[in-house]
């Protein structure tokens, strides 16, 4: 039936006679309009067609039947023995590493080595103060009037070694 409809509505494949140039506008106009109609009822009716309403009818169905099934794996994964198992096995191992004498051998051992490098940074800084100390006394002997040897050059500055940097002196070898 709905052949017939479309069979009678379809434009005819004569090509109107135009008398001038008017007439063949207004006849270009009308053609594209009862183009414009036919698109649009037949959209129309295809959407209202009971095969496209079938499919709706089916996309939804399936699509809430995915999101029931789903919902229900997220709830039995949360009810499941292991999930729980492991949430507490999680919990116990986090109390366990808080109360452990592990973490209080970690602190111990982290003040021990604070203590040691502040020890040496002290002795460091004592002996920059002292060689500091020492090169003020020898530029305040280096001020009193220079003493000429017999060939009439100035005796040279006795030559120091620097002390060993801090923990090289006291540490064993590698």
């Amino acid at each position: 039936m709905a052949d017939e409809k479309f069979q009678t509505e379809q434009p005819q494949t004569e090509a109107p006679r135009a008398e001038g140039p008017q007439s063949s506008k207004s006849s270009l106009a009308e053609e594209l309009t009862r183009l414009g109609q036919n698109f649009s009822q037949l959209i129309r009716e295809t959407l209202q067609s009971p095969q496209l309403q079938e499919i709706r009818k089916e996309v939804a169905t399936g699509a809430q039947t995915v999101i029931e099934e789903v919902n229900e794996i997220i709830v039995k994964a949360r009810e499941s023995q292991v999930t729980q198992e492991v949430t507490q096995k999680a919990a116990a191992t986090v109390e366990e590493i808080k109360t452990t004498s592990m973490t209080e051998n970690i602190k111990v051992g982290v003040l021990h080595a604070l203590k040691s490098v502040n020890e040496e940074l002290s002795e460091l800084i004592e002996k920059l103060d002292q060689n500091m100390e020492a090169g003020k006394t020898v530029k305040a002997d280096a001020a009193e009037p220079e003493v000429k040897s017999e060939a009439g050059e100035a005796p040279a500055e006795p030559f120091t070694t620097p002390p060993p940097p801090p923990g090289e002196r006291d540490a064993p070898p590698h």
